[in-house]
């Protein structure tokens, strides 16, 4: 195996193990990290689950995974071509955009210090 070649499985794993996180927090799912990059099948499967869940975050990280592992090359269904498609387009207007008042607002409220244990 090449450096690229191994650099990019490793890329490929820390995306897998942040969409495993993002996807246990908002729906409760676990998946195999390591799975996800050793076999493509699975790999779009957790995608389509994770882009099931209309989470912007999880939407970024799968538009990530799919250009770590090329899975834009292997075989593409038309199905799977749009969401790969709307995904860039998520991820682009997500990154666009700019955070409102109560954005801001609730970003610094769960930061707050309550004085007590949570």
């Amino acid at each position: 195996m090449t450096g690229l070649a191994i650099n990019s499985q490793s890329n490929a794993f820390s995306i897998a193990t942040l969409i495993y996180a993002r996807l246990r927090r908002v729906s409760g799912r676990v998946i195999d990290a390591l799975y996800v990059v050793e076999n493509v099948e699975y790999a779009r499967f957790v995608s389509n689950l994770a882009l099931e869940t209309a989470d912007p975050e999880l939407s970024r990280l799968v538009a990530r995974l799919y250009s770590e592992l090329n899975l834009h090359e292997v075989a593409v269904s038309a199905p799977e071509e749009s969401i790969v498609s709307s995904v860039q387009s998520e991820t682009a207007e997500i990154l666009m955009s700019e955070p409102t008042a109560e954005d801001i607002f609730k970003a610094q409220v769960a930061h707050r210090y309550i004085g007590a244990l949570r």
